[in-house]
């Protein structure tokens, strides 16, 4: 079985909305999110890396990629 990464869902919301599948693309980027949480509840701060980024930029990331993509929901 392969191992998600946060690199890897980045990439995978960023193509099934290049696909219409916008739905999809939420759920991903909430994924996304919900992993770089899961790196702070284990003791990592915004500033540690994960995957070779630190954990606000992958935030930043998830955030700006739902809004820019008006995926967010009311």
């Amino acid at each position: 079985m392969k191992k998600v990464t946060i690199d890897s869902v980045y990439a995978q919301a960023r193509e099934v909305l290049k696909q219409g599948r916008v739905d999809e693309a939420r759920d991903l980027a909430d994924y996304g999110i919900v992993m770089a949480a899961e790196a702070q509840e284990e003791g990592l701060g915004m500033d540690d890396e994960l995957e070779g980024v630190r954990i606000g930029l992958w935030l930043e990331r998830f955030w700006y990629f739902l809004e820019n993509n008006n995926l967010m929901l009311a």
